[in-house]
């Protein structure tokens, strides 16, 4: 008797970081708060995105982020999680989506990085992407994963320091 035919998704990229899409990124730190954190991002030399800077507490602050657009919604029904291939610096960090650009709110899950000098994919299941508005829980469903149309990249764990992550790419499997 035969095997039970599988259907494989192929993975799907969603932040190539030479899309002129992800020219349009923007940073979004405590600053339209009053905080006093600072970040930059860029695009390096091997064609990673960079997120760097310091996040300060002064001043009831507290993170950094940068937004990261998408050309177009991606329609991500045939999948079940974002894979995020970084280099970290061991600290945590947060991955925002969010679905329709008319909701005040992200769905959001954070991740450890290891302080190592190779690539390792972090896997977030759409199931554990809960929904926030400016830090709060919203009482809404968790992430579906029917689309996104937006991402943001956050640090914010309520510590003074420094940071750096490098992302080789966003994608959803």
């Amino acid at each position: 008797m035969a095997a039970p035919a599988t259907t494989t998704t192929d993975p799907l990229t969603l932040i190539d970081f030479s899309s002129a899409a992800i020219q349009e990124a923007r940073i979004q730190n405590d600053v339209v708060m009053g905080g006093r954190s600072n970040s930059a991002f860029r695009i390096d030399d091997a064609g990673h995105g960079v997120f760097s800077g310091h996040v300060s507490l002064e001043n009831n602050g507290g993170f950094a982020s940068v937004i990261l657009p998408l050309a177009e919604p991606v329609d991500l029904t045939p999948y079940s999680s974002f894979q995020v291939r970084v280099k970290g610096d061991g600290k945590d960090y947060t991955l925002r989506v969010k679905d329709d650009e008319n909701n005040r709110y992200w769905f959001q899950a954070t991740f450890p990085t290891k302080v190592i000098e190779t690539w390792e994919t972090v896997a977030i299941p759409f199931a554990s992407m809960h929904a926030r508005f400016h830090g709060e829980p919203v009482d809404v469903p968790n992430f579906k994963g029917d689309r996104a149309v937006r991402f943001q990249l956050l640090i914010g764990n309520k510590v003074e320091q420094d940071f750096e992550i490098a992302v080789d790419e966003i994608f959803a499997l």
